[in-house]
């Protein structure tokens, strides 16, 4: 007999079902409304120096998440038996890991095994990679809670305008916000020893590395959402610090809903909160945002996993793996020899 699902193990799929199902009836009492003739139409209409703005930040995103990889590569990795990650292969996972993941969802996951492949390859160890995973994961969650926190906190009024609430709970809710952070930071700054969390014990990364992390996220989040701002239409007529809480609470029902890249998920949040702005003009932003942002990555990603592979399968290479491999297997025996 099957067995049942305890309520803290269906809930993420019920909260999932609910997200995609509520935002499948928002983009359909929109969508029938439009043409999609009139979306692409804003599309092209979209100035070209717009287009440069937004594809210098794709640039500027992508060449920090290869910056932190590097970081957070040799940080784990400087104690291996095999030495430090070289800078290049960390750039180039960071280039195709994060790109993928994005795109399939369940990043940790999907991302992960591209990690794997990578890093296993040169003899990193899987509890190492496992570390890797979970580092490379914290700069985008500590950059959409501060962001959003700071713009509930700085633009109140507007905020509790948009989201439709009391401005007493949205400036609540960003001190909340920015209060976990400040204790989080706290922990890390106070703390050497590993944090309990129920049955498992939790190593917190270093100050300086926390610091970074923190810089990493906030650029992530600042440039996915300045590449959106960059080519709304004038009558979005809203502040960069206010379309990023916006751009973050779509992420974040995005993320929930475990729908590849939050495919239409954020799109109808977009479309829920910015009500001013006309639906083929915001549809036509996005669509030009995931051109910019997901689709031109991943064909890039693709290419350089699918160079990467062919390069890895040459003789020489091969050779190297397997010189690696032996020399793995001896300093894992001769402890036992002694």
């Amino acid at each position: 007999m099957p067995r049942i699902p305890s309520p803290r193990q269906a809930l993420p799929v019920v909260l999932s079902i609910a997200i995609v199902a509520f935002a499948a009836n928002v983009l359909w009492s929109t969508l029938h409304r439009i043409d999609f003739a009139d979306v692409l139409t804003h599309v092209r209409a979209i100035p070209l120096d717009r287009l440069a703005i937004g594809a210098v930040l794709v640039g500027v995103l992508f060449t920090a998440l290869a910056t932190y990889e590097i970081i957070a590569a040799r940080f784990v990795t400087a104690k291996s038996p095999t030495g430090p990650v070289s800078a290049r292969r960390a750039a180039i996972t960071a280039l195709v890991a994060a790109p993928i993941g994005h795109a399939i969802g369940w990043g940790a996951l999907s991302g992960g095994a591209v990690r794997y492949r990578f890093y296993s390859a040169v003899g990193v160890r899987p509890l190492d990679v496992g570390k890797m995973i979970v580092l490379v994961a914290m700069p985008y969650a500590a950059g959409l809670g501060l962001l959003l926190g700071l713009a509930l906190v700085l633009r109140t009024a507007e905020a509790a305008e948009i989201l439709r609430v009391a401005p007493e709970i949205a400036r609540s809710s960003g001190l909340a916000l920015l209060g976990l952070h400040a204790l989080y930071i706290a922990i890390v700054v106070t703390r050497r020893t590993p944090v309990p969390l129920g049955r498992t014990f939790i190593t917190l990364p270093p100050p300086d590395m926390t610091a970074i992390q923190y810089v990493i996220g906030a650029i992530e989040v600042c440039t996915g959402a300045g590449i959106v701002y960059a080519v709304l239409p004038e009558s979005a007529n809203v502040s960069f610090l206010l379309f990023a809480a916006i751009y973050v609470l779509g992420i974040l029902a995005g993320l929930a809903s475990s729908v590849p890249a939050g495919l239409g998920v954020f799109e109808s949040v977009l479309l829920l909160i910015m009500k001013d702005v006309p639906p083929d003009q915001l549809l036509g932003a996005v669509l030009a945002y995931r051109f910019l942002m997901e689709l031109v990555p991943l064909a890039l990603a693709l290419a350089l996993f699918a160079g990467y592979e062919g390069w890895w399968r040459l003789p020489a290479q091969r050779a190297r793996a397997l010189a690696l491999k032996r020399r793995l297997d001896d300093e894992r025996d001769r402890p036992r020899d002694g």
